[in-house]
């Protein structure tokens, strides 16, 4: 399996899939954007295609499947696409008629983007389509794309395109974490757990997963390579040292917390809070110890760390 959201699975398509991709891309309704409503051998021939793309490219358009059942309800993935001209990475999705307007293709498009901005260079992701297909472009727009252009083409008279940067993705995932931990404020549901806390509000809000250790301070060795000094920028990841009082006895957990941006950071002590980041040098853990800064890391190094 190559991708898994909450309710989907996203892999690889294979000759087999053929009566289920028939099911989407034979239907008229379905493709009533598209250039031409697919027959038997357009089907077949979609599948070698993306075959051959995963040879070739390391990507294409995969078969998306209801995680609850494995039935296959479309298509959504990466493929190379000639845009007004140029050559460039597109994010295409196809959903069955009887599960459209279910979220579906957004759920899985924004799996996709996140696939594709932390495993190739691509410095953006675009999405084009025909400029009547507005439920194309407002879930491409749902993922955090804007609109780039338009220009007219002999397929589709006028193409509509969408794109999102790399520097704009990793702010819509930062906002999203932000506004997920600044929903937690004067929580207590994470006291003693302030790793957890900021990987969750990663993953939560974004529907990502991260590679972290097995606490702040095994985490801050892991992201070593990456951390910095000084007033941390918004979105970061902040480490400190610190003794905790362990089922054993006293251990270097060490504490952390995600940077607002204004020298600020939130965190999860006894509840989750906010204070400046060099004020958490004031605190005092059970274990009578103070937090001493470590540094921060970048929320894109975080996204480069492999399981």
């Amino acid at each position: 399996m190559l991708l898994e959201t909450k309710r989907l699975l996203l892999r690889e398509m294979n000759p087999g899939d053929y009566d289920a991709l028939f099911q989407v891309l034979g239907d008229p309704e379905t493709m009533w954007h598209y250039p031409y409503t697919f027959d038997g051998k357009h089907v077949r021939d979609w599948i070698e295609r993306n075959m051959n793309r995963y040879r070739k490219d390391g990507f294409g358009l995969w078969a998306v499947c209801l995680k609850d059942t494995s039935e296959l309800i479309g298509d959504c993935g990466l493929t190379l696409q000639n845009i007004n001209g140029e050559m460039l990475p597109e994010i295409g999705f196809h959903i069955r008629r009887d599960c459209q307007r279910k979220g579906y293709a957004k759920e899985a498009a924004r799996a996709v983007r996140n696939w594709a901005f932390r495993n190739t260079d691509y410095p953006a992701l675009y999405s084009y389509c025909k400029y009547t297909n507005e439920p194309s472009f407002r879930t491409a727009e749902s993922i955090g794309m804007r609109f780039a252009c338009e220009y007219p083409d002999e397929i589709n008279g006028k193409t509509h395109v969408s794109v999102i940067t790399r520097e704009e993705w990793l702010n819509v995932l930062t906002e999203n974490m932000i506004r997920w931990a600044e929903n937690k404020l004067g929580s207590r549901e994470y006291a003693g757990w302030c790793l957890s806390f900021i990987e969750d509000a990663l993953e939560k809000s974004n529907g990502i997963e991260i590679f972290g250790g097995d606490s702040a301070k095994a985490s801050a060795l892991l992201y070593a390579d990456g951390m910095r000094q000084g007033i941390p920028e918004r979105g970061a990841f902040v480490f400190y040292d610190c003794i905790c009082q362990g089922p054993d006895g006293p251990i270097n957990w060490g504490h952390c917390g995600i940077s607002l941006g204004d020298s600020k950071i939130i965190h999860a002590w006894d509840t989750v809070r906010i204070d400046d980041y060099r004020e958490i040098e004031a605190m005092t853990a059970l274990s009578g110890d103070r937090p001493r800064t470590i540094g921060w890391v970048p929320i894109e190094r975080v996204l480069k760390q492999k399981p």
